[in-house]
């Protein structure tokens, strides 16, 4: 009897490839998993033809947007995500949800192995298998394409030689959720150029963006949005909505250098339209709730749970501690936010919050403050004592010093 396996399929090169090569090298059953988390035009039904077209024994889709959005998502928005102060963490977010889903599907369907079609170069091997092992670690898990030392270009070789059709002709390498899309592969990786202009999908390049502005409000509850425009919807459906909006607004194209797990710089491409809007929504709210030492501390809190969840950590136990200290921080994180978007830019445009630690008649300048002026002085006084006192003892030693000499 032949032994079951579960592919992670999403219908690319490097998926599609391990299909043909699993039967070939290990003459085993492949099961199939394709997630939808959010593909922009996602075709479940003609991905899972083509798993059955390449062999595949068993195809099993699943739609787990919602809970990509209400489990994940939110808790990266709750933290104010964002890798290297610039990556709103798409890909990574989705990697633990993936490897929860595909054991318990390897586990209703009798497969002992899960396949992954990372490299050995980049970190979602990592999330991957770090992820899986954390929740089952009697399930074996290979990564062929890793295992076997393959490059892109033999890959693209392989497909040819066994008829197996790839997206973007090989070009690129993409990967899109809910959250974002990343672009890889070809001229994006020369440094000395600008990213291509045909590796744009969500995003319109901001020189081709509308002249006016486009002004919206986002409602959150709790540290998490509720509603866009006056309309109370799902996460989903929100993030969905500013994915257009923000997108045709020039909002959400990111292009950075990137420190990956395994040491390697990579030069990376991003469309993340509705994450970024959200998440300078969000910190704009938090900077009128919270005050200077909420902020600080969850500054720090908001950078271990980036770079866990970058680094694949996601079921490590302090993530349980990080989640904990974010929802009770945004527990009073409720109000409506206002933005201006317009040629690529996010501009705070109103924050309105029952919640709010702003008062104007103690930040006013005019007639009608009610701050206190006389108090000032001895403010002042106490506030400047350290650093007056201890200057004075540098200074004496210094004297000392001199006079040794």
């Amino acid at each position: 009897m032949k032994s079951r396996t579960l592919l992670l399929y999403s219908g690319g090169l490097d998926t599609s490839v391990m299909i043909k090569w699993l039967q070939d090298q290990l003459n085993c059953d492949v099961v199939t998993l394709t997630l939808d988390i959010g593909q922009e035009k996602n075709n479940l039904n003609e991905i899972a033809l083509k798993a059955k077209q390449l062999g595949a024994t068993d195809t099993i889709t699943r739609d787990v947007r919602d809970i990509f959005s209400e489990a994940y998502i939110s808790k990266a928005i709750m933290s104010d995500a964002l890798y290297e102060g610039k990556y709103p963490l798409s890909t990574s977010l989705a990697r633990p949800l993936m490897a929860k889903e595909a054991v318990e599907v390897a586990n209703l369907t009798g497969c002992d192995t899960i396949v992954h079609g990372s490299t050995g170069k980049g970190n979602d091997q990592v999330r991957f298998e770090v992820s899986i092992r954390a929740l089952d670690d009697s399930i074996k898990v290979i990564a062929p394409v890793r295992d076997m030392n393959m490059n892109r270009d033999e890959e693209i070789e392989y497909a040819a030689r066994n008829g197996i059709e790839i997206p973007y002709g090989g070009k690129y390498s993409v990967d899109e959720n809910l959250w974002g899309r990343s672009v890889e592969g070809s001229t994006i990786e020369d440094i000395t150029r600008e990213v291509p202009f045909d590796a744009f999908k969500w995003v319109v390049p901001p020189e081709k963006a509308s002249d006016s502005p486009e002004k919206i409000s986002l409602l959150f509850e709790k540290g998490v949005p509720a509603g866009l425009n006056d309309t109370r919807m799902s996460l989903t459906d929100v993030i969905s909505s500013l994915n257009r909006i923000a997108g045709m607004n020039g909002i959400g194209a990111i292009e950075m250098m990137e420190d990956r797990v395994v040491g390697i710089k990579s030069h990376e491409f991003y469309e993340c339209p509705a994450a970024l809007t959200i998440l300078a929504a969000h910190n704009y709210l938090a900077s009128a709730v919270l005050n200077r030492k909420e902020l600080s501390a969850k500054s720090a809190m908001d950078g271990y749970f980036s770079d866990f969840v970058y680094s694949g950590l996601w079921f490590d136990p302090v993530m349980d501690h990080i989640g904990s200290f974010e929802e009770s921080i945004n527990s009073s994180l409720t109000g409506t936010v206002s933005m201006k978007l317009y040629k690529g830019n996010i501009i705070p445009a109103g924050v309105d919050s029952s919640n709010s630690l702003y008062d104007i008649s103690m930040s006013s300048y005019g007639r009608n403050q009610s701050f206190d002026q006389g108090k000032a002085p001895g403010f002042i006084y106490i506030f400047g004592n350290e650093t007056r006192l201890t200057r004075s003892a540098r200074n004496r030693m210094v004297q000392q010093a001199e006079i040794r000499a």
